[in-house]
């Protein structure tokens, strides 16, 4: 007898397993490459944090408001407001990603990525200024260094 005799009588009960196991197997593969692609050291989204900052008629109300806190800064110590600038200062806390690895260019694309309407218009290793239009005003966004992985950001209007 040969060996597909022997084994096509088993076949139908097989198949269902092994398309479960393979199946199984495609899934675990899949979860631990999506595993692998997240990157622990990401910088927290500053987008909403900032849109609001950037967005707020008057930067006074901000120190108090949950969704003005920026990734990174502890304590509302470390930002001050007026009714036309808000000044924030923080270390750096993330490590290079591989992509950017200085915390003021990372900061930068990050302000860039933010908003639709923004002009980059400086643009050195200690200092990145932005102009950003929104439909009630235009809005002047500075990253700086303060110092090793101290950045600032400056929102004034």
């Amino acid at each position: 007898m040969s060996f597909a005799r022997r084994v096509s009588p088993l076949l139908p009960s097989l198949l269902p397993r092994i398309a479960l196991a393979c199946g199984a197997a495609l899934l675990l593969t899949n979860a631990v490459d999506a595993a692998q692609t997240t990157e622990p050291n990401q910088p927290a989204d500053i987008c909403p944090a900032l849109t609001h900052i950037v967005e707020a008629s008057d930067f006074r109300q901000l120190p108090g408001e949950a969704a003005a806190q920026l990734p990174g800064v502890s304590r509302t110590d470390d930002c001050r407001a007026g009714p036309n600038a808000y000044d924030c200062h923080w270390r750096a806390h993330w490590q290079a990603d591989g992509v950017i690895n200085d915390p003021l260019e990372e900061l930068g694309a990050d302000i860039a990525a933010c908003f639709p309407r923004v002009v980059h218009d400086v643009n050195t290793p200690v200092r990145q200024h932005f102009i950003v239009t929104t439909d009630a005003h235009r809005v002047n966004v500075t990253a700086s260094v303060q110092g090793q992985n101290e950045l600032r950001l400056r929102v004034t209007r």
